[in-house]
């Protein structure tokens, strides 16, 4: 899942098809607090699907995203960046025991999962339980044309590269308390975490302090505002602002708006059933999923955690991206807030909308080594 060695504070660094976001985090006291954080929008056609098209461009913006932070100062070349989610691969898998290296078996189990030759990737994996006739063991894989690249990029970057994780690692690290230095309970729940990005959605099962599987959607924010967009004849940047305002309130716009996200709140709700339903029938003695968390700039929608929750049957809040912080969000507020202007016949109202939910990945990479120096 990680390929990489330890640094005191790297950088956090997420790169999307049309964004990058960077944390910078600090510890003092045993207190953890942010001492950068930055976005940037990416034209498009500099990385399409994960893959990079573009490398002087992309640099060009990367650097401008470091030294000229929304927030605080950068102090370090050093990088924790996460690899495209729809391009690798984690699952917690059974083996059987055996007589030979397990090793050897893992190289063997893991060709039956994966869609690449192994000698198409790199990959890692981790012991996290031993029974008399089995063992549960978390593989993660990603393509090495793929690893290769994002190295390339980050070294013509003048970064150093410190990891290279696998997306759901880091989502996990930042909105679990499971996976705290500070958790000391005996007592782990399940979850299912899912990440609604602008040109996908993801769905991360984690259970018993471990992710057991993650799928990749193509269920994104894009699609729904282009919709949104063509339904009202309204520019795209009219219907992103719409779509946040009204959310599923069928008492605004007509309806039109929460009609088109009720939708894909139905198709969503279908991929997540399934994903449950696999789990439920490949590890029932795992439990049952408990909570749900929704993350990523899609996950701002007005109501979309109350229906989710109705839909599902199963609690759904949004991700706390500062739980394994020691920071107040509202210190940040003005920072990630947008603020929507509505005109009616009577007044303006003031809509305001926070991107905080589209960085629990970059604050879960900048986690990694903080939590591993203390672990």
């Amino acid at each position: 899942m990680i390929f990489g060695k330890k640094s005191k504070y790297p950088i956090g660094l997420d790169i999307s098809d049309l964004s990058l976001k960077m944390v910078q985090l600090t510890q003092r006291r045993g207190k953890i607090k942010i001492q950068a954080l930055s976005r940037r929008a990416l034209p498009k056609g500099l990385i399409e699907g994960g893959e990079i098209f573009n490398e002087a461009e992309l640099i060009h913006e990367i650097e401008k995203l470091i030294t000229k932070p929304m927030y605080g100062t950068v102090s370090s070349n050093e990088v924790v960046a996460c690899l495209p989610e729809t391009k690798t691969f984690i699952k917690l898998i059974k083996i059987e025991a055996n007589p030979n290296e397990i090793s050897d078996i893992v190289e063997h189990e893991i060709q039956k999962h994966i869609p690449y030759s192994i000698d198409e990737v790199y990959f890692d994996w981790q012991i996290i339980s031993k029974h008399q006739n089995e063992s549960y063991v978390l593989v993660g894989a990603a393509p090495r044309k793929i690893t290769d690249q994002y190295i390339r990029l980050l070294s013509n970057a003048k970064l150093s590269v410190q990891a290279l994780e696998i997306e759901p690692v880091s989502i996990c690290r930042c909105l679990l308390m499971d996976e705290s230095i500070k958790y000391n309970s005996k007592s782990l729940k399940n979850y299912a975490i899912i990440d609604i990005g602008a040109k996908r959605t993801s769905i991360v099962i984690y259970c018993q302090g471990t992710i057991v599987t993650s799928v990749s959607l193509p269920i994104s924010g894009q699609n729904t505002t282009e919709k949104i967009a063509k339904t009202l004849e309204i520019s795209y940047e009219q219907a992103e602002k719409a779509k946040m305002v009204c959310g599923l309130d069928k008492q605004k716009a007509q309806g039109v708006i929460a009609d088109i996200l009720g939708d894909k709140l139905k198709d969503l709700s279908g991929h997540i059933q399934d994903a449950i339903s696999f789990f439920n029938n490949n590890y029932p003695e795992m439990g049952a999923i408990e909570e749900i968390f929704i993350c990523g700039g899609g996950s701002s929608i007005k109501d979309l955690d109350r229906a989710m929750t109705e839909t599902l049957k199963i609690k759904t809040t949004r991700g706390n991206i500062f739980l394994n912080l020691d920071e107040a969000s509202e210190k940040f507020s003005d920072i990630l807030e947008e603020k929507h202007y509505i005109k009616n016949k009577k007044k303006t109202e003031v809509y305001c909308q926070t991107s905080i939910y589209a960085y629990a990945t970059t604050i879960g990479l900048a986690l990694r080594n903080i939590f591993l120096k203390d672990e």
